[in-house]
């Protein structure tokens, strides 16, 4: 008996492919560009979702430390006085907006990884990512964070678990928020040297097209960003596997003896 396929909670098609009751494919106005479910690749996700996850939590750190970059000269001149609650606009301090959207991506992340910590089936034995530098409300909620440090904490925690995030009924909700809330803050505050350049003469180890983007970031934790923006195919290449590419072209083109 086969397994029925499962297709991708986040509702992607396949471009140019159609459900065999579709309607209007062959209209002359504003045809159907595809509507054939994305089979799901990993747990609920299709390869382009859990790829874009991944790199939205990668991302992430750099973002944190941008944005805290841009802050800091404003948070000087907050009151001496009023250390506990000059970073709340609601209680009349002063809160750089860079800052605000710095701490609403570490709290969201720090959410999911609760979430993780309370149904993950060893949640209960799992040691929770370090919050040295977060900020906290005196009742131990994760709203912030104080060095940027603590989101590549953070982070560094939670990609590995990333492959079970995929698997579970709110994966296409984790993809959507995460991924929401890195887009609108980049393009607010693009970090700089953000500008994402092709690759010419190297094809994607996936789907075979030569359509991979280089885009340099400012984060330790990931120096560079590589993938493939065939929509079909959005693999994301990690350092290890950018440098063995990288190598095996040297030695097919003879660049070295």
């Amino acid at each position: 008996m086969s397994t029925p396929t499962v297709y991708c909670a986040s509702g992607c098609v396949v471009r140019g492919q159609h459900r065999q009751t579709c309607e209007t494919r062959d209209r002359e106005v504003d045809p159907c560009k595809g509507c054939l479910p994305r089979a799901a690749e990993y747990g609920n996700l299709c390869a382009f979702c859990f790829q874009r996850l991944q790199s939205d939590v990668a991302t992430a750190p750099a973002l944190v430390a941008h944005l805290r970059e841009i802050g800091e000269p404003y948070a000087q001149v907050a009151p001496p006085s009023d250390t506990r609650t000059y970073r709340d606009p609601a209680e009349g301090g002063i809160l750089h907006v860079a800052w605000g959207a710095a701490d609403e991506i570490h709290a969201d992340l720090a959410s999911w990884a609760l979430l993780i910590l309370e149904e993950h089936p060893n949640g209960s034995q799992m040691r929770g990512p370090d919050e040295t530098g977060a900020w906290h409300t005196r009742y131990g909620t994760t709203v912030g964070v104080v060095v940027a440090e603590a989101t590549v904490r953070l982070c560094t925690w939670l990609r590995p678990l990333l492959p079970w995030c995929a698997a579970q009924e709110w994966a296409a909700e984790m993809r959507r928020e995460v991924g929401a809330l890195i887009a609108t803050t980049s393009a607010r505050w693009p970090m700089q040297d953000s500008q994402a350049r092709a690759v010419v003469g190297v094809r994607c180890a996936r789907c075979g097209f030569e359509s991979l983007d280089y885009t340099p970031t400012k984060g330790a934790d990931l120096p560079f960003d590589v993938r493939c923006v065939n929509p079909e195919c959005g693999r994301i290449y990690t350092e290890a596997e950018w440098d063995a590419a990288l190598a095996k072209m040297t030695v097919e083109r003879g660049y070295v003896a």
